[in-house]
Formats: structure tokens, sequence, C-alpha cells
């Protein structure tokens, strides 16, 4: 233990002897341009606020009609202007039983709001398509082979892309054509 101690003792007299200052000059930072405290601003805005930083990057692939899968993992109030770039203006607006929210119902389609979330992304189709042209035309992947539930009005898709449920309404009953589809995100309690 007293070897320890006089290492540091001899290393601590060999720093204050040496004439140089221990502690380091103060250095001012370079001037920056108003464009890199831009670019540091919205980084730091993208890495705190994952909503913001979509909404500042999002772009609606080609091709999509509505991307009910991009609108359904949003707060209403942060993609406000995406959704009426997508579903048009607001029609009408009304509130719904106690703890599920407004209903909003824009040109192409309906959300439903609960506390900013939008849980619900109600879309109609502009013609009759097949489910796997509807999943595309909503911003889904297409796949033929997901575990679709088959009913006489609707086909469902159940815990896909983090959405409780997914359905597509038929044409006509029977009917292999989709003219409506519904992306709940979660099932109001």
């Amino acid at each position: 233990m007293i070897e320890w101690a006089k290492m540091v003792l001899a290393l601590f007299l060999l720093v204050a002897c040496s004439g140089e200052s221990a502690a380091p000059a103060v250095v001012p930072p370079p001037q920056r341009t108003a464009e890199e405290i831009e670019k540091q601003r919205v980084g730091s805005e993208l890495k705190h606020h994952p909503n913001t930083a979509a909404a500042l990057v999002y772009q609606r692939p080609e091709g999509v009609y509505v991307d009910a899968r991009y609108l359904g993992q949003q707060t209403y109030s942060v993609a406000r202007a995406e959704i009426e770039a997508q579903l048009g203006g607001v029609v009408t607006q009304s509130v719904l039983p106690v703890g599920q929210g407004e209903e909003l119902q824009f040109e192409r389609g309906t959300l439903r709001v609960h506390n900013d979330r939008i849980y619900l992304v109600d879309v109609r189709l502009p013609e009759p398509v097949r489910r796997d042209e509807a999943l595309g035309l909503c911003g889904f992947p297409s796949s033929a082979a997901m575990n679709w539930s088959s009913f006489s009005g609707e086909y469902r898709l159940l815990n896909q892309w983090g959405f409780r449920r997914v359905v597509f309404e038929r044409n006509a009953r029977g009917s292999e054509d989709v003219v409506r589809v519904q992306a709940w995100r979660a099932l109001p309690t």
C-alpha cells in the first residue's frame, strides 16, 4: 500500500513541476452557420420526438391511395397535414360514446381518434379491387400467404403490422373484390 502511495505522489510531483498547466486551455467553439444549427435542431427533434420525426421525413409511397398503415400509427395532432393531404378536408366531426373519442369523416375516409391517438383508419377505395391490390393501396405489404378469415361480407386479418384487425369489405356477398378497408390499430374499450 505504501509503494502505491509513493507512486501516486511521484506522479503528482512530476506533473506539478513540469511547468505545464494541468488544466486545458479554454478554446472558443467554432462559429456555425444557420444551416448547421437547423440541421442540429431537426436531428435533436427527430431523436426525442419519433412521431414528429416521422411527420418530418414521411413521403407517401407511389401508388398508395391512402396510407392507412402510416396514419394508423400516428398521433392526430402531429400527422394532421398529412391526413388532410391524403383524406381531403373534414366533412363531419362527431363525438362517440364515452371512452371511444371522436370520429372525423373526411372526403376519402374516416378516422377515429381517442386521446389524440388514431385507432381506426377507414378508407373507401376508388374502385373495387382484389385483396392484394387493396393492401397496396392502403400502404400494407402484399402477401398471398396470410391467414385470412373469410366471411360472406368481408375478409379479415388479425394482428398484422401492429394492427389489431384489418377488415376488407367485399363489393358484394361472396365477391372477391374489395371496396373498403378498415385498419383498427386498437379496439375501443
